[in-house]
C-alpha cells in the first residue's frame, strides 16, 4: 500500500470515528394499567457508548420494565464529543383500589308498619345498588318499611370493582285486636278508592323521577297499603304521558314513570306481588297546552301515575 492509498485509508478511519452516532428507541406500549410489563427496544449506529435512563447497556437489545407510574425511557449514544438522544413516555394508569361498603338498619328490629333506616358509607365507589329498590350515592339513607322480616343487601360499585353488604330488619306482627266484619266497615275497593286513587303523582316533561310532592303522596300510600286490613290488597299503577312525543316513545316513558313508583312502594315494605304495572303512552292524554288555572286541563296533567284496584283487602276474621 503506497503513502496515497495509506493516507486516504487514515481518512476513513478518522471520518468513521469522528461520525455522529444515531439512536432510534421504541416501546411496545405507550400506555399501560398499573402491573403491565413494557418491552423497551433500541439500537444504535456509530456510537461507543450507549445509555438508557443513565445505565450503561449494550448498542442494541430489549429490556422489560414494569413501571408503577408515567415513565421516560431516554436512550443517549456517545462518540466523543458528540451524542444522540431519543426518549418515548409510557403512560401509567393507576389501578383503582376496590371499594368497600358497610351497611346498618337502625333499628333492627320493628312492629309491622313502623319504619326503619338504613344507612350505608363507601370508600371507592360511584354508586349503591339496592337490588329492587333502586340505585342511590355512594353514602346515604333510606328509609323502609317492611311487611315482614327482611335482609336488605346494598352493591358498592367503583372503577376498582364491587363489594356487598346485607343488614336484616326484624318485623313482628303487632296483636290483631278486631276485624273488619261488620257491615259498617268499607269495602277495600271503595278505600282504596277514597285514599289512594284519588291522588296521582306527578313528573315534570320528558322525566321518570319522583319529586318531593310525589314522595310524599307515595309514603302515605304505603302507609295505607301496610295496613292490617289492606295488606291484600293487589292493584296497578298506570304510567301516562302528555300528547307529544310518538307513541313507542311515550309507551317506554310510561313504563318508566309506572316502574319509579312501584320500585319506590316495595323500598316501603310493599310485597312486589301486590303490585301490577301499565304503561298507557299517550292514550289518555287530555292536555293541549301547558295550561293555567283558567284554562285546564293541561299538559302536566298527562304527565302521571294513577292507580287503580284490582283485588283483595277483605279482612278475614282469625
Amino acid at each position: 500500500m503506497n503513502s496515497k492509498q495509506l493516507a486516504l485509508t487514515g481518512l476513513l478511519l478518522l471520518s468513521i470515528a469522528c461520525a455522529k452516532p444515531k439512536v432510534e428507541l421504541s416501546v411496545s406500549k405507550s400506555q399501560i394499567v398499573q402491573g403491565e410489563s413494557v418491552a423497551v427496544n433500541w439500537k444504535t449506529q456509530a456510537a461507543k457508548e450507549v445509555l438508557l435512563n443513565g445505565e450503561k447497556v449494550a448498542k442494541s437489545g430489549t429490556q422489560l420494565f414494569q413501571p408503577t407510574e408515567t415513565t421516560t425511557y431516554e436512550l443517549i449514544g456517545r462518540s466523543g464529543n458528540r451524542q444522540a438522544r431519543d426518549a418515548k413516555t409510557v403512560t401509567v394508569e393507576v389501578a383503582a383500589n376496590p371499594p368497600t361498603i358497610s351497611l346498618t338498619a337502625e333499628p333492627s328490629a320493628i312492629s309491622r308498619g313502623e319504619q326503619a333506616r338504613l344507612r350505608w358509607a363507601t370508600q371507592n365507589a360511584d354508586r349503591v345498588d339496592f337490588p329492587g329498590i333502586g340505585t342511590f350515592g355512594p353514602n346515604g339513607e333510606l328509609e323502609v318499611a317492611p311487611f315482614e322480616s327482611t335482609t336488605y343487601t346494598a352493591t358498592a360499585r367503583g372503577k376498582g370493582g364491587e363489594a356487598t353488604a346485607s343488614a336484616r330488619v326484624t318485623v313482628t306482627a303487632p296483636q290483631q285486636t278486631s276485624a273488619l266484619t261488620d257491615g259498617s266497615a268499607s269495602s277495600a275497593r271503595d278505600r282504596f278508592e277514597r285514599e289512594v286513587a284519588r291522588y296521582s303523582i306527578f313528573f315534570a316533561f320528558d322525566k321518570a323521577d319522583l319529586t318531593p310532592e310525589s314522595i310524599q303522596t307515595l309514603n302515605r300510600h304505603a302507609q295505607f297499603l301496610l295496613r292490617q286490613e289492606n295488606r291484600s290488597i293487589v292493584f296497578r299503577i298506570e304510567g301516562n304521558c302528555d300528547p307529544r312525543g310518538s307513541e313507542e316513545y311515550n309507551l317506554a316513558l310510561g313504563d318508566r314513570r309506572a316502574n319509579a313508583a312501584k320500585n319506590y312502594l316495595i323500598s316501603q315494605g310493599i310485597d312486589p306481588a301486590r303490585i301490577n304495572v301499565l304503561s298507557n303512552g299517550k292514550r289518555y292524554a287530555a292536555g293541549s297546552s301547558e295550561g293555567t288555572p283558567d284554562n285546564p286541563p293541561s299538559w302536566a296533567h298527562d304527565r302521571r301515575d294513577d292507580f287503580k284496584y284490582e283485588r283483595g283487602g277483605d279482612a278475614i276474621r282469625p
